[in-house]
């Protein structure tokens, strides 16, 4: 008979902002994954990143009035069930829009529907625990952390909230110029960043895989890393993680492999259905920061989930999973359509080639390879790294 150990395999699905709202709208909530829910659970474990509360308690914390949309009704997780996710995070900066209760209503929904969650809890030692899943004797463990955080949002002892990964911005003059843009440094708070390598060790003596939430990074902005996120993403593998997700962007940015290991910096949006179009509650109002960062024209149809083009643009990641090590990564091109329900894409989509040339460039300055196989596209080996065009004179010979 085989070595279990070390001929199982197990097979891990990943996407990234989901926001389901159907009940809300008084809608089927299993019409929010009704193209997609057949290969999201082709997967033993499938993962996804919860962005708002699933709660009717609480209220909207003052500091927070712009992010109105931060709960959603807690029957919408009926659409997690019916998509087949069975561990999310729920750390990000919605997680604590509606104060304490609303936030532990969230945790005690997902688990009575034997969901689990992780990167939040009722003090800091619950918002650090990690969520461990076993399938044909494979232990996978997953950690998740945040560092899109409003004030309090942060766990403590004795205050819920969630795991936090804080980071200090500071500006530096690049140019003589007046008015010209500064370099913007970003650099995590190295307690937190301790913390979280500590954790990481934890679990290894825990599961076989470790995987690593991120909710990080800038958003609406094409392609752009903070100067923070490879800090953190290789100091999670420098202490053991096997795999990192992030998200939060609302688009897909670029893949790294460093030291062998994957790091997606941005999954993108999977069914983010925030209802800007919708007027908001007394004492709240709507902002839409995306345009301030870029210039576009809402389309016709387009708004119920609206934004420039590429915000369309999705992702779901896979890994092939053994006791050892994860052994393939690779991601399936997706598409966000006028209701923010995901379709994954066939290679003989057009749409599918639109997705992966707009992710290659992205890709390339991060050294990483792309090659399509079937209707996934397989991260590979790294590549020569090309400087991005911001940085292009640091290459430009002297004179």
């Amino acid at each position: 008979m085989p070595n279990q150990s070390s001929t199982e395999t197990i097979v891990f699905h990943a996407v990234g902002d989901v926001t389901p709202r159907r009940v809300d709208y008084g809608e089927a909530p299993e019409s929010l994954f009704a193209k997609v829910h057949q290969r999201i659970k082709e997967a033993d474990i499938t993962f996804c990143q919860l962005e708002a509360n699933l709660s009717t308690r609480g209220c909207l914390q003052y500091r927070n009035h712009t992010t109105w949309y931060g709960r959603a009704h807690p029957e919408n997780v009926k659409s997690l069930i019916f998509g087949g996710f069975n561990v999310v995070s729920h750390a990000s900066n919605h997680c604590f829009d509606y104060g304490p209760d609303s936030l532990l209503e969230t945790i005690d929904v997902l688990r009575s529907n034997n969901i689990q969650v992780t990167g939040v809890g009722k003090d800091i030692a619950e918002a650090r625990k990690p969520a461990i899943l076993e399938r044909k004797g494979i232990k996978v463990g997953f950690l998740a952390y945040n560092s899109m955080l409003p004030v309090e949002f942060e766990a403590r002892e004795g205050k819920p909230g969630c795991a936090p990964i804080r980071v200090s911005t500071y500006y530096e003059s690049q140019d003589f110029g007046a008015g010209m843009p500064p370099r913007i440094i970003t650099i995590p708070l190295e307690d937190d960043v301790r913390a979280m390598e500590g954790d990481i060790r934890n679990l290894r003596n825990q599961a076989d895989i470790v995987i690593v939430s991120m909710h990080w990074g800038l958003h609406h902005i094409p392609g752009l890393l903070a100067m923070y996120q490879p800090i953190v993403g290789h100091r999670a593998i420098d202490a053991g993680a096997d795999l990192i997700v992030g998200h939060h962007a609302h688009l897909i940015k670029g893949i790294e492999i460093y030291k062998g290991r994957v790091i997606f910096y941005s999954l993108g949006n999977f069914a983010q259905e925030t209802p800007h179009h919708l007027k908001p509650p007394p004492g709240a109002y709507a902002r839409r920061t995306s345009m301030t960062y870029r210039k576009w024209q809402q389309e016709p149809g387009w708004e119920r989930y609206g934004g420039a083009v590429d915000k369309r643009y999705s992702m779901m990641a896979k890994g092939i999973i053994s006791k050892r090590a994860i052994q393939k990564v690779s991601f399936s091109p997706g598409w966000i359509n006028q209701k923010a329900e995901p379709e994954l894409l066939t290679r003989t989509d057009p749409r599918f080639d639109e997705v992966l040339h707009y992710l290659e460039s992205w890709c390339q300055e991060l050294g990483t390879a792309l090659t399509v196989e079937g209707d996934e596209v397989v991260v590979g080996q790294r590549l020569p790294i090309v400087a991005p065009e911001q940085d292009a004179w640091k290459n430009q010979p002297p004179g």
